[in-house]
Parts: C-alpha cells; sequence; structure tokens
C-alpha cells in the first residue's frame, strides 16, 4: 500500500512542479468583471467647451474585458494588449442650446477599445504607463437641426489616440488599470459643416482577475487521479 501512496504523491508533486513553473510564466491573462468610464464631449473651438447636458460626464457600464500583462518583460511589467468592450449603449445627451452644436443625442453602440495593434507599455515603478489605443463602434443619433431628425446607424473607424494609464494590484492579486484622456471619437455635425466638431474622451477604471491556467486543472486532475488509484488498491 505504501508504494501505491507513494504514486499518488508522486502524480501530485509533479502536478504541483508543472503549476509552479505555469505560474512564473508570462504573459498574464486578467479577466475584467467589473469597471466603469466617464465620458466627457467636448466642442473643437480650441477652448474645449462642455458639448454635454448638466454637469458633463457620462457614466458608462463596461464588460467582456481582457488584458494580457507580462511581469518579466521589463523592470517593472509590460501591459502587452487589452481589449475592452461596452455593455448596452452609451447614450449622450447634447446640450443643443449652445449655437455651436446641432446633434441633440449621440447613441454608441458596440463599442471596442482595445490597444493599437502591436503595441505595448513598459510600466515605470509607480505603476504608471503610456499607450496607443483604438477605438471601433456603431454611431447614431438624432440632430437638433432640423429637430428630430434621425442620422446613422454608421460604424466609426478606429481611431489611434495616446493615453497615460495606471496599473497596480490589490491585496488580492486583482489588478487595478485606469486609462485616462483616451480619444474615443470625433464627430463632425453632418447637417452643418461650418460647426466645430464634437470630440468625446474617456477616464476608464477596472478590476480585473487572473485567469486560471491549464496548470490548476492538471493539479486537480492529476490530485484526483492519485488519491482514486490509492483507494482503489486498499
Amino acid at each position: 500500500m505504501f508504494k501505491v501512496l507513494n504514486q499518488g504523491w508522486s502524480l501530485v508533486a509533479i502536478a504541483l512542479l508543472l503549476v509552479s513553473s505555469s505560474a512564473n510564466a508570462a504573459p498574464m491573462l486578467y479577466s475584467f468583471d467589473s469597471g466603469d468610464a466617464e465620458m466627457t464631449v467636448t466642442v473643437d473651438d480650441g477652448q474645449g467647451t462642455n458639448a454635454l447636458v448638466g454637469g458633463g460626464v457620462v457614466a458608462v457600464t463596461l464588460d467582456g474585458s481582457q488584458v494580457v500583462y507580462d511581469p518579466l518583460a521589463s523592470t517593472d511589467g509590460t501591459l502587452v494588449s487589452f481589449a475592452v468592450t461596452t455593455a448596452g449603449p452609451i447614450i449622450i445627451d447634447m446640450d443643443d442650446a449652445n449655437p455651436d452644436i446641432s446633434t441633440d443625442t449621440v447613441v454608441i453602440t458596440n463599442g471596442i477599445l482595445s490597444s493599437a495593434l502591436g503595441v505595448t507599455a513598459d510600466v515605470t515603478s509607480t505603476g504608471s504607463f503610456f499607450i496607443d489605443t483604438e477605438m471601433e463602434a456603431i454611431i447614431e443619433g438624432i440632430l437638433s437641426v432640423p429637430p428630430g431628425t434621425p442620422f446613422g446607424p454608421d460604424p466609426t473607424m478606429a481611431l489611434t489616440s495616446g493615453a497615460s494609464g495606471n496599473l497596480g494590484f490589490g491585496p488580492g492579486g486583482e489588478m487595478i488599470l485606469g486609462l485616462f484622456g483616451i480619444n474615443i471619437a470625433t464627430f463632425e455635425q453632418i447637417n452643418d459643416p461650418g460647426a466645430p466638431d464634437l470630440i468625446v474622451t474617456a477616464n476608464f477604471t477596472f478590476i480585473g482577475t487572473l485567469v486560471p491556467e491549464p496548470g490548476t486543472a492538471l493539479l486537480l486532475g492529476l490530485g484526483l487521479l492519485g488519491l482514486g488509484t490509492t483507494k482503489r488498491m486498499r
């Protein structure tokens, strides 16, 4: 019986070794199950005039977000890539009392924010970084001049925009990621060619957890196999 028990624990030991090696491997995938954004819209008039009704901030709920982080690619780690999707439509209510704004409402759906293709960002010792981003979405809405005229839906082009950010880890190992000053889109006011463009920017925050690697499942499977073998031999 001792030999069988030894074989069972050998399997567990091998699994532990594989999991340990896997845990030390890079890069690491984080899945973000919570996050939000504060979005602003300004008039491209050289003064950054607010284009929104009220306080000028739109709350956005995020979903389906993933980040790839490599802790060994640089001294303090490297943000390899990220992709963020919006949960539901983003409804932007424009301040059409402003004579420079001829758009009443803009609705953004199917929004996907990601790092620019092939771009990575080294993280500093304070957790800060700078990275190029791209945004794709479907845009539609209602014009205020003439009143109530719908436009869209139209796909936006992927826009490249530089964004600053901050990356850190919570006490439970969860990743906390912030992206600030991202250029979401620039809208031409199609019914008024002389009007300034509308510039949409956002600050994002996320909290995510490390996705278990295959080695974790291997550990559980081999461990159970060893215990099962032991029980049969008894």
